[in-house]
């Protein structure tokens, strides 16, 4: 059923204003965070009879004030601040086969800058960090689960003072990879684009379409902010290089 399989590769996190002349999707019920994968870039491989799906790709969403990616403590004082919004970039390799395999990628918390035009994306990083996990694909249906840790590296502490806590946290996340829907998959049952949600067939929101494409949908929930043990080396996690056109 599955035709095609999404790829988490990473995010970042932009911090935007209520007064924004975009219009925002209507939050997933239960999701700290939630991010629609904009475009895909994508290779297959062979590995001793194994064929690997190697892909990158941006993501964007949005998670509310008070989630450990927008902290209400430090963030909130934000002038005309409504939420967080994420974007990003990552990798991932999977299994051709099977579906599962594991992901990484880079995130990063910004605002805007004040000379930014006022319908301009906000593009200057204060919290910027890791994150690994694993994919696994939910037979029979048109979704992948998601379970991972993300590490904060470095923070903009000249800014936001209180952020510097952050420095060598990490936070586990789980999530849920929708992947849109049409009349071919549907027998007709969704006339245009369609998300499966609890067996369910739900429209696809205009603001969930990129250029007239449906995009997937990757919902989030946060566990606990931990301190790691173990920190380790900040290192910026970028897609492979690609030679081939």
């Amino acid at each position: 059923m599955l035709k095609r399989i999404p790829i988490l590769v990473g995010l970042a996190v932009l911090l935007l204003p209520s007064s924004s002349h975009a219009e925002f999707p209507s939050p997933p019920p239960g999701a700290g965070a939630w991010l629609y994968e904009t475009s895909e870039r994508v290779m297959f491989e062979a590995d001793e009879g194994v064929i690997l799906r190697k892909a990158a790709s941006p993501l964007a969403g949005f998670t509310p004030i008070g989630t450990p990616l927008c902290p209400s403590a430090t963030l909130a004082n934000v002038p005309g601040l409504a939420h967080c919004t994420l974007i990003g970039v990552g990798r991932s390799t999977l299994d051709a086969q099977t579906g599962n395999g594991s992901t990484s990628g880079t995130l990063d918390v910004v605002i805007d800058i004040p000379s930014n035009p006022s319908v301009h994306v906000p593009n200057l990083p204060v919290i910027s960090g890791t994150f690994r996990g694993a994919i696994t694909s939910v037979p029979g249906l048109p979704l992948l689960s998601l379970a991972g840790r993300f590490r904060v590296g470095r923070v903009d502490a000249q800014t936001f003072p209180g952020l510097d806590s952050l420095i060598g946290t990490s936070v586990s996340f789980t999530g849920t990879f929708r992947i849109p829907v049409g009349p071919n998959e549907t027998s007709g049952l969704c006339p245009a684009a369609c998300y499966v949600v609890d067996g369910s067939l739900v429209p696809v929101q205009n603001a969930e379409l990129s250029i007239g494409f449906a995009l997937v949908r990757l919902e989030i929930q946060f566990g606990a902010i931990e301190q790691d043990r173990a920190i380790e080396q900040d290192r910026d996690i970028e897609p492979e290089p690609d030679n081939e056109q």
